[in-house]
């Protein structure tokens, strides 16, 4: 048995002899001939040299992409929609509402409609859609995710809330990840201060508690709005009895999880798709009745218009505008749950065609009628479709909160792989897709 230096600092053995099986070093060091299938025959050990490489035992096994078939994808196309997308889905129903913009005329509408386009486009095609979900750590994705995979290829050190899973032999990461070359110099600055790491550290769990209290104030928000509804059509409707129904439903909801996944997406996904449906329908009702060039408001030198003309009245109304991306962070969030192409196709296809056609819409029928403002997606329904859209657009929002909800599932689960949450139950609701819990 001979010892020899690898490439990056690797210790090889190589046994010739023929009685190398017995000669054989535990600890699971990887055999070449083994790797490649030969393990047959005594004179195969006995004529070419075993050589062994403790890179290959050490380095950590990559788990391969789960492969679905079309028909699965398509089913998690349309389990996504009740899921992910009901919190961004449901926007429409308080984007213009929210705005609060006296005399506002056709290019007052039009240049809030362009900045409502470009917000969605950006934000949440482009970033979401066509780059972040691009990241994952074995198919998690979220913030803790990205954070772990960030672990795997920068030596964190120190004092850290976050408990360190790597050997400490492997200082430079050669075995544990999948990178050759010499590191960068924002790695080797990374790993030489343990300030920037601990700033690493806390801004993820910043961003993570964040998102966790956002995720346990949306179902009561949702659901408390929703059905604040009836109080317009019935005086007899009091306060209280709007909140005790509330919490109703929200025990029910919260109880519902308990199926899974899979049960519940197939439950609330039909309403989502009626939904984009029926809001992309009547976007485009209104739009070739009030204002067929409606949607020449792509054309971003509408936001400059409406900012030379309302200044710093027009910038205030941007927190009311950048609503129309509110739970687009579940995308990356809830991808456990799903697969990168599901959640891609779902919101290319169905998402955003249906929310550019209902925003269009509204713009439409507000720039002929600017006093509605306040009630703009109400107001902008049909009349004889009033009582069917209030009955969806209820179930709706009590479907929004759901994004958030599987979305801190997901992050409950990563946070106590990395040690950062107190050790509770996982139960996985599904035997086909890990993510699922």
């Amino acid at each position: 048995m001979e010892r020899r230096p690898g490439e990056n600092g690797d210790v090889v053995l190589e046994i010739t002899s023929a009685g190398a099986g017995g000669d054989r070093p535990q600890g699971g060091l990887t055999g070449e001939h083994e790797e490649n299938g030969d393990t047959n025959g005594a004179g195969a050990g006995a004529a070419r040299p075993r050589s062994m490489s403790f890179s290959q035992a050490y380095k950590m096994r990559h788990r391969t992409p789960q492969v679905l078939t079309a028909w699965q994808t398509a089913v998690l196309i349309f389990q996504s929609l009740g899921i992910v997308y009901g919190d961004l889905g449901t926007s429409p129903l308080y984007v213009f509402p929210s705005v609060v913009l006296p005399g506002a005329d056709e290019r007052d509408f039009l240049g809030i409609l362009s900045l409502i386009l470009w917000t969605l486009t950006l934000m949440s095609l482009v970033k979401y859609v066509l780059v972040v979900l691009r990241a994952d750590d074995h198919d998690e994705r979220g913030t803790f995710a990205i954070y772990s995979l960030l672990r795997q290829h920068v030596n964190f050190k120190g004092s850290m809330p976050v408990q360190v899973t790597r050997l400490a032999s492997d200082l430079h990461l050669r075995f544990h990840s999948k990178k050759k070359k010499e590191p960068s110099w924002m790695q080797r600055l990374l790993e030489r201060s343990t300030t920037l790491q601990s700033c690493v550290t806390y801004t993820v769990l910043l961003g993570t508690c964040m998102l966790m209290g956002d995720g346990a104030l949306t179902p009561a928000i949702s659901v408390l709005s929703a059905v604040q509804g009836i109080q317009s059509r019935s005086p007899k409707i009091e306060q209280k009895h709007v909140v005790m129904l509330t919490v109703v439903i929200l025990l029910l909801l919260f109880l519902f999880q308990q199926l899974g996944t899979s049960r519940v997406s197939f439950s609330f996904s039909p309403i989502m798709l009626v939904w984009f449906g029926s809001i992309s329908m009547i976007g485009l009702y209104n739009i070739i009745k009030y204002y067929p060039p409606v949607l020449k408001a792509a054309s971003p030198h509408y936001i400059y218009y409406y900012f030379a003309r309302n200044g710093a009245a027009g910038w205030e109304q941007l927190g009311a505008i950048i609503l129309c991306i509110t739970g687009a962070e579940a995308m990356f969030a809830d991808l456990g749950h799903f697969n990168k192409t599901s959640i891609q196709v779902a919101f290319s296809t169905v998402v955003y065609p249906s929310l550019i056609l209902a925003y269009s819409g509204q713009a439409a029928y507000l720039i002929k009628n600017p006093a509605e403002l306040s009630t703009a997606f109400y107001s902008s329904i049909p009349a004889p479709l009033f009582w069917p859209m209030f009955v969806v657009s209820t179930l709706a929002a009590i479907v929004a909160s759901q994004s958030l909800i599987s979305a801190s599932f997901s992050i409950i689960r990563q946070s106590i792989n990395l040690g950062c949450f107190p050790r509770a139950t996982v139960r996985h609701t599904s035997d086909k897709y890990e993510g699922q819990v």
